[in-house]
């Protein structure tokens, strides 16, 4: 009986042992943790000291425009020793990281990263903030870049800033209308001033941009985890008094930051969670996204 149980508890702790995850993180931090006298100081520190709390594997980061040298003594901080970076989208991971290809060309309002670490290919983006039928045509050319992606493997992640709306949180947006109205007055402003740039479309919330992408097919892995109510990355209070009041803010919440994966890697998604609380309201406009997936059961 006593050789059975050794050999039980050995079973369980080689079990335990082998189990192996990885935390995926994006975030978009907010003109590159700088400009204090608009959004006040201590950002950059409180940044590092969350991104270390949560001991990720892989973070994908938007907005970072420090320099490489900024980004290696950063990412040394939350104990990540490798990372690529162009313009302001970055990468860092515990783990090598193999750069396939940076794609900075016309059409694309930044860098779009294609990294390979922890056995996953990664694509880091972040499209135009400015005009739905620009992030439609940048849409256009990553599913081009996720068709030479799964053409060598069937494990692949897009992350970043999308600034786009998702036909799953549609009902959100009818219970706020504020939101629609703000975008409808920006389309208004950029009309008088004689911009094309629109981001609704005859009046309404794009949703083309989004449903592009999980058309390809990528997997929303956060819409099957977070409630409706929870489910927004955008915008935090760091810009009450900047161009936003406290209450406009609390009835215009919307999610534009995603994560999502190709259909194969979607199963082995445990869990995901966007960090809208207070440790996150005053380091960034946005709030990070966090996903854990479980490796070793593939």
């Amino acid at each position: 009986m006593k050789n059975i149980f050794t050999i039980i508890v050995l079973f369980t702790c080689l079990s335990l042992g082998a189990q192996s995850d990885m935390k995926v993180i994006t975030y978009n931090v907010l003109e590159g943790l700088g400009n204090e006298a608009t959004y006040g100081k201590g950002r950059r520190d409180s940044c590092v000291q969350w991104l270390d709390q949560q001991q990720a594997d892989v973070i994908g980061l938007q907005e970072f425009y420090g320099s490489e040298a900024m980004l290696q003594e950063d990412s040394k901080r939350w104990e990540h020793n490798y990372f690529v970076k162009s313009g302001g989208v970055a990468l860092t991971s515990r783990k090598p990281i193999e750069v396939i290809k940076i794609y900075s060309e016309k059409g694309l309002a930044n860098s779009v990263i294609h990294c390979r670490t922890f056995g996953v290919d990664f694509l880091v983006i972040h499209l135009s903030p400015s005009d739905w039928k620009y992030r439609l045509n940048e849409a256009h050319r990553i599913e081009s870049i996720v068709d030479s992606v799964r053409l060598t493997t069937d494990k692949y992640i897009v992350l970043g800033d999308f600034n786009s709306h998702s036909p799953f949180d549609g009902e959100l947006y009818n219970q706020n209308p504020e939101l629609v109205a703000k975008y409808q007055k920006g389309d208004r402003m950029n009309k008088a001033k004689g911009s094309f740039n629109r981001n609704t479309v005859n009046g309404r919330l794009d949703y083309s941009v989004m449903s592009k992408f999980l058309s390809f097919p990528l997997i929303d892995v956060t819409e099957h985890y977070v409630p409706l109510h929870n489910r927004f990355s955008f915008p935090t209070p760091i810009l009450i008094g900047v161009w936003r009041t406290a209450g406009n803010i609390g009835r215009t919440p919307e999610r534009i930051d995603y994560i999502l994966c190709s259909k194969e890697l979607s199963p082995y998604c445990k869990n995901v969670i966007i960090h809208n609380g207070e440790d996150n309201d005053y380091i960034s406009d946005h709030y990070p996204v966090e996903a854990i997936f479980d490796l070793n059961s593939q």
